[in-house]
């Protein structure tokens, strides 16, 4: 009987853990791979990093801001290679789809932000799907692929699409 008490409230653990982590404030830390297109020409993809902080209402629904720099190498037609820095501020809404008895959870997310590429500053959405895999209940990995599209205020205006991938590691204030 004890050995039968001792397994439900282990398995109610494990069930509840990741609902517990979604609710509240939490940070984290990415790694991020950049790579930019559109009318934006002769720039390679590009990695850096990326802060984030977030609350979540409940286990389904949480809002989120980020910081990210990453780093790519441009050749202007007829100059040699440089380097060039790819800044970015996004807030987001994210839902979740918490998987009943499972670790990971698999999410949407949605938002705005305010990008610069190098001196030249833009505006515009994203989209992207990802997962988060619960290694303890304050504390989860994340992986994650978006699209950004990105209107430049560059003359002529030059319109960007940057798809992201990430991983990360966040920290959930419980």
């Amino acid at each position: 009987m004890r050995r039968m008490i001792a397994v439900a409230v282990l398995a109610l653990t494990l069930v509840s853990a990741p609902a517990m982590a979604n609710e509240g404030f939490y940070i984290g830390a990415d790694l991020l791979f950049n790579d930019i297109g559109g009318d934006i020409k002769n720039v390679d993809t590009g990695n850096g990093l990326g802060l984030k902080g977030g609350y979540g209402l409940n286990r389904y629904l949480s809002f989120e801001a980020g910081v990210f720099k990453t780093q790519h190498d441009f050749t202007p037609p007829g100059a040699p290679k440089t380097t060039v820095d790819f800044k970015g501020l996004t807030i987001d809404a994210k839902l979740s789809f918490p998987l009943t008895g499972s670790h990971i959870e698999p999410y949407i997310f949605g938002g705005v932000g305010s990008y610069k590429l190098e001196d030249v500053k833009g505006k515009g959405g994203q989209l992207g799907i990802g997962m988060d895999i619960y290694l303890f209940p304050e504390l989860n990995f994340n992986i994650g692929l978006s699209r950004k599209n990105i209107k430049f205020d560059s003359t002529p205006e030059e319109t960007g699409n940057v798809t992201t991938l990430d991983f990360g590691i966040n920290y959930h204030f419980i």
